[in-house]
């Protein structure tokens, strides 16, 4: 009996000390705290944490308010902890939220040029280019492989597909779509040639005629026919910069006539002066006096170093102007002017210019220029053919911003 009291005994303390534990801590347990989301958040790298809420009661009260909430964070790889706690008297609950902080962002390619991209049949298709760039591992551009299923020979849609991974493994695919169709300008005969439905989102459209306003903003570069602007009387000298017989090779060598005075070199022309908007042409010379390979290589140099020189310049590529049809001493071909002409477009849609296709309105139906625009040498203009000229330059104005 004595042992049976002494059991009684011991289980009612128990009992009673079980109680009384659950009523101290019972207040704790009332606490309720909940995280909206994901109780473990990846971050990108160098990215901002952004808190996808939490909410929290105790006997019935709702203490979302009164929460307080820390955390360890940075930008750099890791593991941190965001936490929230709620005390009441001598409790206090407390819940954590894992945030890794990891490089989770594909990399980013950019393509230059057109996408759609179009491709005449027969024509080589010539890469526009590409940058790949990481938020984490920088100038991925080396990185990016680069395959197609093109063929030329036969019109349809193709695809040039171009993938990069960083460091971390994201991967990042983009596609440029390729329209092989029509006979590309450089097949066309002399009289059938024209520019009309390749990369027409690179020619200066058609406008109102924007007179004076906007043609004293314009710089003209070229060879004898800009100088003849100036000496005729129709363009004032501050307006022109020329030398006679230039070429894309010999800009870089010869010095310009600058309002018929001040000779320098074009660069250094546009690094001093910074025009606003500046007509370049690639001089009608360049078609018999240099290889096409110069032409090309010497082209795509000069316009990169005017964009690095006056970035804020609006670069306009002007067609080479045509010639009347019949023998000359230069030995001009006006196929090959042609030739060069699509070139230049390609080169306007390459560094993403305006292409200033005057070529057009200065030609006859049999392809070449029309005799009243130019004097019997075949190539200087005559006052018709400027007035031509500076009326399409001011009827297919370039936009400011």
């Amino acid at each position: 009996m004595h042992k049976k009291r002494v059991l009684k005994k011991k289980v009612k303390i128990l009992i009673i000390f079980v109680c009384f534990i659950m009523i101290l801590f019972l207040p704790y347990f009332l606490i309720n705290i909940s995280l909206f989301g994901k109780n473990v958040i990846n971050v990108d790298i160098g990215k901002k944490y952004s808190e996808p809420g939490y909410k929290g009661s105790f006997l019935g009260k709702n203490i979302t308010n009164s929460i307080k909430v820390s955390n360890n964070l940075k930008k750099e790889k890791g593991t941190y902890f965001v936490k929230y706690s709620y005390g009441w008297l001598f409790y206090k609950k407390t819940i954590q939220r894992k945030i890794v902080v990891k490089d989770i962002s594909s990399p980013k390619i950019d393509l230059i040029g057109s996408n759609p991209y179009s491709l005449a049949i027969g024509d080589e298709y010539v890469e526009p280019g590409y940058t790949a760039n990481d938020n984490v591992d920088g100038d991925l551009t080396k990185s990016v492989k680069v395959s197609n299923d093109i063929d030329s020979s036969k019109k349809g849609k193709y695809k040039v597909t171009y993938i990069v991974k960083d460091k971390a493994n994201n991967q990042r695919k983009v596609t440029r779509t390729v329209v092989v169709d029509k006979k590309s300008p450089t097949q066309m005969s002399i009289e059938e040639y024209t520019l009309d439905g390749y990369y027409d989102n690179y020619k200066l459209k058609e406008t109102a005629d924007m007179g004076n306003d906007y043609f004293s903003k314009v710089i003209l570069v070229g060879d004898s026919n800009i100088k003849n602007l100036f000496l005729t009387g129709f363009v004032p000298g501050n307006q022109t910069w020329y030398l006679p017989c230039i070429t894309s090779e010999s800009y870089f060598y010869e010095k310009l006539y600058i309002a018929g005075r001040e000779q320098i070199l074009l660069l250094d022309a546009v690094e001093k002066y910074k025009p606003k908007i500046m007509i370049l042409n690639l001089g009608t010379f360049s078609t018999a006096w240099i290889s096409t390979d110069t032409f090309f290589t010497k082209s795509n140099e000069l316009i990169q170093e005017i964009k690095k020189k006056s970035p804020d310049t609006k670069l306009i590529l002007s067609s080479i102007y045509p010639i009347r049809k019949g023998p000359n001493i230069n030995e001009f071909n006006q196929q090959v002017i042609n030739t060069y002409n699509y070139y230049i477009l390609q080169m306007a849609e390459k560094y993403d210019l305006k292409f200033l296709n005057v070529q057009e309105a200065l030609k006859d139906t049999d392809g070449y220029a029309k005799d009243s625009y130019f004097i019997d040498d075949k190539f200087h203009f005559s006052d018709s053919g400027r007035t031509v000229l500076l009326k399409y330059i001011r009827t297919h104005a370039l936009k400011e911003d």
